[in-house]
């Protein structure tokens, strides 16, 4: 990640300002959503062994609720990861068509991204809206599935507007974050 494209880094260079702290407060929503849900899934995971191994049958609804955990946990990690660059990416563009290339593929990349993000977050609380209706529910206990396809709706929307945000910040000065004008 170049420093320009930084998610803590406002167009001076600088920390702070209203929508970072918006921002960083919404990524620490849905860390704590997605913590909360993997130390659930830890839990029934332990417990689901524990019953299996020691008393030799298995819990009901072990699978639904790890099911949903990881639902929810994946939720919050997709919107932590977009927020402190922890998606993979790899820049041959900008090794072999300079800077202003880099720039521009950057805007069609996330464009892309912020459309696709977009359509699925509208896909799934279509999706969601359904519910008992359509019989999305798990096979055990029964959970209705509505609230996970909201909260898959809400990351990917916030995810979209994170990359929405980006595209709209000015870019860096010419050189900052380019490791060839570095090295020259």
């Amino acid at each position: 990640m170049t420093d320009y494209d930084h998610p803590d880094r406002d167009r001076t260079g600088g920390r702070g300002g209203v929508r970072d702290a918006a921002r960083r407060a919404l990524t620490a929503a849905f860390a704590i959503a997605g913590g909360a849900a993997l130390l659930l899934l830890l839990g029934v995971t332990v417990a689901e062994v524990v019953a299996r191994h020691l008393m030799g049958f298995s819990l009901l609804g072990a699978e639904d609720l790890a099911t949903m955990c990881l639902t929810v946990f994946v939720a919050g990690a997709v919107v932590c990861a977009a927020r402190e660059g922890g998606h993979v990416s790899v820049d041959l563009i900008g090794r072999f068509g300079g800077h202003r290339l880099t720039r521009a593929t950057d805007v069609l990349s996330r464009l892309l991204g912020t459309g696709a993000t977009a359509a699925a977050a509208v896909a799934l609380f279509a999706k969601g809206g359904c519910g008992v209706e359509c019989g999305e529910v798990t096979g055990s206990l029964g959970i209705v599935h509505t609230p996970f396809y909201y909260a898959l709706a809400v990351s990917m929307a916030t995810l979209s507007l994170l990359l929405a945000s980006r595209i709209i910040r000015r870019p860096a000065a010419r050189g900052e974050g380019d490791p060839r004008a570095e090295s020259a």
